[in-house]
């Protein structure tokens, strides 16, 4: 399903970017080439199977240099057909091949990091995805490692901070045990005095929301003198920078929005092969 869709995005991107025609690639001859793709940065590379799959589908072979996930640099996938439709599908292939890569670079590096001081937590991506993107941006922190959190909002039951100030937290959590024994209930939670709340609930998943590093420490406190431990995620006004300072304690899950909604692309460039004189 993740392929299915991914090519669905390709193949709308395309015909948004092609708009009448490639009028700039309609003015060469079209000649057989062979082209190369080209990660220019060390990265995880995401997407190259889709890649391909869409140059096939508009008749142009492919073959995979580096395999999907691999940590690699340089040339990834072999390209061999029309120089013009080559050229027409160069940056709508590209664009994609760059933010999935960039989000699964992302993931693989915090996760890395982390791992110095805590070898279970999670790395967790959230709902802060581009529209229309998101299976594929999920897929892509899958692929290096990461935890996807929901895919969608069927997925489990998140109380978040708008739901506590429409309902309360207690019936807010009263509701979604009635609603179904199958999904699990994560509480985000702004304080201690809500965090005694979800803990006296006894919720699945409590949330820490921006608090910080020294709150956390306070909160597992709290939740140590329960007689049960829920998962522990922390999240919010979490980077690069300071997870350290979060991952040492001992929670279950950090999850980023950063991961997705404003993640650094991989640079990526296509080369054509030099044609020879015959």
């Amino acid at each position: 399903m993740i392929k299915l869709h991914a090519l669905k995005v390709l193949n709308e991107a395309l015909k948004q970017d092609i708009g009448f025609m490639d009028i700039t690639t309609e003015l060469l001859d079209d000649k057989e080439i062979k082209a190369y793709i080209v990660a220019k940065e060390p990265c995880i590379l995401c997407g190259i199977n889709f890649i391909k799959e869409f140059f096939e589908q508009h008749n142009v072979k492919g073959k995979v240099i580096k395999p999907e996930g691999s940590f690699c640099e340089g040339k990834v996938l072999e390209l061999y057909g029309s120089s013009k439709t080559i050229l027409t599908l160069e940056r709508t292939a590209l664009n994609l091949l760059m933010h999935l890569s960039g989000v699964a670079t992302k993931t693989y590096k915090l996760i890395k990091k982390v791992r110095e001081v805590n070898k279970k937590v999670r790395i967790a991506g959230t709902r802060k995805t581009l529209p229309l993107l998101s299976p594929l941006q999920k897929y892509a922190i899958l692929l290096a490692g990461g935890d996807p959190h929901r895919f969608r909002l069927d997925d489990s039951i998140l109380i978040k901070d708008n739901h506590i100030d429409i309902l309360g937290l207690r019936e807010a959590i009263r509701r979604a045990k009635r609603f179904s024994f199958t999904k699990k209930i994560e509480v985000e939670v702004r304080n201690f005095e809500e965090l005694r709340m979800a803990l006296e609930e006894k919720v699945d998943i409590v949330m820490l929301d921006n608090f910080s590093p020294e709150e956390i420490e306070e909160a597992l406190k709290i939740v140590k003198s329960y007689s049960y431990r829920p998962i522990i995620e922390v999240s919010g006004e979490i980077n690069e920078d300071n997870i350290l300072e979060y991952a040492k304690y001992d929670i279950d899950v950090i999850s980023l929005g950063s991961l997705t909604h404003s993640v650094k692309a991989i640079d990526f460039s296509l080369y054509i092969e030099p044609l020879t004189d015959k």
